[in-house]
């Protein structure tokens, strides 16, 4: 695949550091080196920006790839010999459909290379895109987000209801994850809605309360899609959808941290950063650091995979009255992590699915964990 074809190389001449910057330990500097001496199928992550709005609410946010990179790049590296490229920005086609495409194109084939794909929005709609790049197999996507961005019957797609648009042309869509959304945004006929779709959420009390709980979500995603909105205005007056709750700052980077270190996540992208509303310019040096811990998550991650190295893990049997088949739980003993073991209804497909230690000690007083319930129905209608 020519990738020249999709993108726009970087120009670095155009990109300065901040006055602060330690320009050789730089993240620019060494992209830029990189973009001279790192060929591309040694490269294990890579950065994309897409300046497409067209189909936001808000328009403006077509413009915020160059301005996260301004900042991205003034920030340290990660390590000294960090696989990163930065490829440039997709050249935005003449319909905002063609620049789906063309997103997709770029994520399949990055990704078919074992490259994961970081993505600088641009409006959230861009989410259809990355989806497209699954076609031909089974994924996760995790939403962080203030509110569920799927309407029943929506006709018009935008990046408030893309989600209605996935729903309807990914059968092969496992799970889906909103995290963080706000319950007075939300409407109960909207999360009967999200029920009736197996899609799970979390509100922001709840992984405040705990956010160790987001990890096996992140865990077990193959594609983030994270929204500028979910944090609070005062941290990000760069936002359409400004509130006075929402993320704090320190979460939000705590939350891509969790998702870089996920062992399956393969493209994430980072959406909704309108310059414009911020003259100050602090949301694109949020989003700067929200992508960087991402990539220090990805780089300290540690894959671990239950079906391969069994003699890794400590197995947990649990017999249960409500139903036929016991419970079964595996720990890491390497990261003591947990998972349990899932299988449909007719027994031909079992998967080991992400979990916490509390959905073992729930099990463990005979009580199924809702996390069993959620992935058994998902299974079953994918078996079907």
């Amino acid at each position: 695949m020519d990738l020249e074809l999709y993108l726009k190389p970087v120009d670095f001449s155009k990109i300065k550091l901040a006055p602060w910057a330690q320009k050789k330990f730089a993240l620019g500097s060494l992209l830029e080196k990189n973009q001279e001496k790192l060929p591309l199928n040694k490269a294990k992550i890579v950065l994309i920006g897409v300046e497409e709005d067209r189909n936001s609410v808000v328009k403006g946010s077509a413009k915020s790839p160059d301005k996260i990179r301004e900042h991205l790049y003034s920030l340290n590296r990660i390590a000294p010999r960090y696989k990163i490229l930065d490829l440039g920005n997709i050249k935005v086609g003449k319909s905002v459909n063609d620049t789906y495409f063309a997103l997709k194109d770029v994520c399949s084939y990055l990704v078919g290379q074992g490259i994961a794909v970081v993505v600088l929005g641009g409006s959230q709609d861009l989410t259809i895109g990355m989806t497209k790049a699954f076609e031909e197999k089974a994924f996760n996507l995790v939403n962080v987000d203030p509110k569920f961005d799927y309407r029943k019957g929506a006709k018009n797609i935008d990046s408030e209801n893309y989600l209605s648009l996935i729903f309807e042309r990914h059968p092969n869509l496992f799970s889906q994850a909103t995290l963080g959304y706000q319950n007075y945004f939300t409407d109960a006929l909207e999360l009967d809605y999200a029920t009736s779709l197996s899609a799970e959420t979390r509100r922001l009390g709840q992984i405040r309360y705990n956010m160790a709980e987001i990890e096996p979500y992140m865990r077990h995603a193959d594609i983030l899609s994270f929204d500028l909105n979910a944090v609070r205005q005062v941290e990000a007056p760069g936002q359409y959808f400004a509130s006075p709750n929402g993320l704090y700052a320190e979460e939000a980077c705590q939350i891509a941290h969790y998702a870089g270190m996920a062992d399956q996540l393969k493209v994430a992208g980072f959406f909704n950063l309108v310059p414009g509303l911020d003259p100050s310019g602090l949301s694109n040096k949020l989003m700067a650091q929200i992508v960087w811990h991402f990539m220090e998550g990805f780089h300290y991650k540690v894959v671990e995979d239950p079906n391969e190295n069994q003699g890794e893990f400590d197995e947990f049997i649990i017999e249960m009255d409500d139903i036929d088949l016991p419970l079964t739980f595996l720990q890491s003993r390497k990261t003591g992590r947990w998972w349990m073991r899932i299988t449909d209804e007719n027994s031909s497909l079992e998967l080991a699915v992400p979990c916490t230690q509390e959905d073992y000690e729930l099990a463990a007083r005979y009580e199924i964990p809702d996390r069993w319930w959620q992935n058994i129905r998902k299974l079953n209608r994918l078996v079907k």
